[in-house]
Formats: C-alpha cells, sequence, structure tokens
C-alpha cells in the first residue's frame, strides 16, 4: 500500500509540473521571452550585413511596400519589427474579444513571433509581407466586429476601400478580395446591400486617385515580376522551402484536427474559425501559385499557423504538449542560423 501510495504521490508531482510548463509556454512570460529572441535576432541579423534587397518593387500604380523605406534602413528595421510585435498582442487581443479559441490562451503570439524570427529575410527590414500580414489582422477585427450586425454596410465598405486602397500599391493583395467576401458571408452580413458596399469599397480609391490627378490611365503599370530565389544562396533557399513547406503542411494538419473538436462549437465560433481556414487555405494556395514571391505571403501563413497552434494547445490535454513548443522553438533557431 506504501508503494501505491508513493507511486501515486510521484505521478501526481509530475503532473503538477508538467502542467505547470505548458503554463508558462501559454503564458505572458514566455511571450516576453520570444520577443526577446526576436528583437535580438532580428538586429544581430541586421548588423550582419546579410539582409537582401526584397524583390517585386512596383505594384499597378504606386511603388509598394519594399521602397517606403529604401533609403533608411535602420528605421525600415525598427517599424518591421514594431509592426510584427504588435501584431503579435493584436492576434492575442483579437481572441480576448471575440473568443475564437474558447481557452484563454497567449501562445498565439509566442508561435507567431518564433515562426517571423526562423525568416530573416522578413523581419530585418519593412516589406510588402509586413504591410499584407497587418491588413488581415485590422480588417479581421472589422469583419468579426459585424456578425449579425444590421448596419454591417458600413464594416464591408471601409474592408474593401482598404482593400482597394492598398492593391494599388501590391498586387497580391488582390487575393485576399475573395478571402473577405467568403469571411462576411460566413458571418451572415453579405447580402445585396453588402454586394454593392463591396463594389462602393473597392473603387473608391483608385476613383479618388484618378480623380484628384494623382494617377492616369498612363501610369497604370504591370507589376515587376522578379524571382525571389535570385537573390537568395543555395542555403538560404533550402532554408526557406523546408520552412514554408513544413509551415503549409502542419497548418493544415492543425487546421484539419481541430475541426473535430470545433465543429461542437457555437454558430459564431464556427463562423470566425471557418474564415481563418479559408484565409489558410487561400495563402498556401498563393504562396505555390505565385512561388517567385513567396515571401509576401509568409507571414500572413505564419499568423494563420499560430492561430491553429493555439487551438491545438489549449484543445489537447496531454501533459507533455510543451515538447511540441520546444520542437518548434529548436526548429525556428535552426533555421534561423542556416541563413548565415
Amino acid at each position: 500500500m506504501r508503494s501505491l501510495a508513493h507511486i501515486q504521490e510521484k505521478l501526481f508531482i509530475t503532473v503538477y509540473r508538467e502542467e505547470h510548463i505548458n503554463s508558462f509556454f501559454n503564458g505572458k512570460y514566455f511571450n516576453i521571452v520570444a520577443i526577446a529572441l526576436f528583437a535580438a535576432s532580428a538586429i544581430y541579423y541586421f548588423c550582419s550585413g546579410l539582409t537582401i534587397s526584397h524583390v517585386n518593387n512596383s505594384g499597378p500604380f504606386f511603388p509598394s511596400s519594399n521602397l517606403w523605406l529604401e533609403g533608411y534602413p535602420v528605421l525600415s528595421l525598427l517599424l518591421n519589427m514594431t509592426c510584427i510585435i504588435a501584431m503579435g498582442y493584436l492576434l492575442k487581443l483579437l481572441n480576448s474579444i471575440y473568443g475564437f479559441i474558447r481557452s484563454h490562451t497567449a501562445i498565439t503570439l509566442s508561435v507567431f513571433i518564433l515562426l517571423e524570427m526562423s525568416n530573416p529575410h522578413i523581419t530585418t527590414q519593412f516589406f510588402d509581407g509586413t504591410a499584407l500580414c497587418l491588413l488581415v489582422t485590422m480588417l479581421t477585427f472589422i469583419m468579426f466586429n459585424s456578425y449579425q450586425q444590421r448596419h454591417s454596410s458600413y464594416s464591408i465598405y471601409g474592408s474593401f476601400a482598404l482593400l482597394g486602397f492598398y492593391s494599388m500599391f501590391q498586387y497580391s493583395c488582390l487575393y485576399l478580395i475573395p478571402v473577405y467576401i467568403l469571411g462576411f458571408m460566413q458571418m451572415r452580413v453579405m447580402n445585396f446591400k453588402g454586394l454593392l458596399a463591396m463594389l462602393f469599397g473597392l473603387v473608391t480609391a483608385p476613383w479618388i486617385a484618378f480623380g484628384f490627378g494623382m494617377i492616369t490611365f498612363n501610369d497604370i503599370s504591370t507589376p515587376e515580376m522578379r524571382n525571389v530565389w535570385e537573390v537568395l544562396d543555395k542555403e538560404q533557399s533550402l532554408s526557406l522551402i523546408i520552412m514554408s513547406a513544413a509551415t503549409a503542411v502542419f497548418a493544415l494538419m492543425l487546421m484539419a484536427t481541430n475541426m473535430f473538436h470545433l465543429i461542437s462549437y457555437k454558430a459564431q465560433r464556427r463562423a470566425y474559425n471557418g474564415f481563418f481556414s479559408v484565409l489558410t487555405i487561400a495563402t498556401i494556395i498563393m504562396a505555390c501559385a505565385d512561388y517567385t514571391n513567396v515571401l509576401n505571403y509568409l507571414p500572413v501563413l505564419n499568423l494563420c499557423f499560430a492561430i491553429h497552434a493555439g487551438h491545438s494547445f489549449t484543445i489537447n490535454k496531454f501533459d507533455k504538449r510543451y515538447i511540441a513548443i520546444l520542437i518548434l522553438l529548436a526548429a525556428c533557431c535552426t533555421a534561423y542560423i542556416y541563413n548565415f
């Protein structure tokens, strides 16, 4: 009896300790560790002089985000780092407000930051991928707030006005238009009035630009199509391929396994998570189709992965689920080091 009680006591202590480890990775202190690691790695890589010049610098009407701070590399680095950290906190705030992950979690911030850290080419300067991911985060707040709202046409108009505006700088933004059409349909607000609001929103920015003479029909240009793989060496290309493919595959796997639990959620939560599923699949398809410009889609894919990982970490109650985070941390650090 004593030996049995001793075994039970040891088992209880082990489970208690492991749950504390899980709580650490799921809490704010690991957020701080991830942010500190991200900041140190980005600054170190920037100082090493290995930062590449991003490609695809021309938009349909205006220069893309890659050129906005071309002559100010330090400012570009600081702005990019600030945006990435801000997106992580906005992702955490999004769940706090709308609860698409039923349990409280802060791990989405950490996972997103670590995935961004793994590829220093998307962290050491402000570029289209960061701007696109920031736009997605902002639009998702607007869209989630419109769920079954009577005056949702204002939200639809504002969202598609932003999409139409940024599409003038970067053609990659265009793939988000059908994604958010489906998203607003999932929010149960896309009716005939909403459709008109969408169309007016998309044409507002070009209409104003043409009306004030900021652009003319002669300014319309075919976006510059250059190959990102031309500016990466063999090791950097291999690291980008492996991390991008692994992020896409595991995002789909986590999304599929989470579905069995999400199906029992209320309709509103299912709608929110259904949008993230659509965004994940669309981003992977675009990254494959536009593979020469894959860096533009990587931050959005990292955001989707972080959401699915947050679901998986809180849904599954395995005692040793923290091991998955340790593996992710090791993989991200290895990918980062491999770029040197």
